[in-house]
């Protein structure tokens, strides 16, 4: 067992030196023994199966039962999805994104009344 742990730590620094310097800075700033460059990957399928991506899936399944005669929007099924799942997690991007509709939706409002 210590010739494992031995081989890990060999690795392990040997991974390490051949970092950049920057990146040696971030993990001694992390912590260099609580840096484990073997760990796995995370998994992205984490994200298909979370809570708002669950929620945003149900409201644009809503939106699109709405918009029966208008199939492009399911074109942009990616795309709204982002937005959606922003909106819940009341992402800075998503939030922009949904005032300046609103701003420009007002502003055509005014020019069309102005007609």
């Amino acid at each position: 067992m210590d010739y494992d742990k031995e081989e890990y730590e060999r690795r392990k620094r040997a991974i390490f030196e051949q970092m950049s310097k920057r990146g040696q800075q971030r993990i001694l700033r992390l912590g260099y023994e609580k840096w484990d460059p073997f760990q796995e990957p995370k998994d992205p399928r984490e994200q298909i199966r979370s809570s708002s991506a669950i929620r945003a899936g149900m409201i644009l399944a809503q939106f699109y039962e709405e918009q029966k005669e208008d199939e492009r929007f399911r074109q942009h099924h990616k795309d709204l999805m982002d937005l959606c799942r922003g909106i819940l997690r009341r992402d800075t991007r998503a939030r922009a994104i949904v005032a300046f509709c609103r701003w420009y939706e007002e502003q055509e409002r005014e020019v069309l009344g102005d007609r």
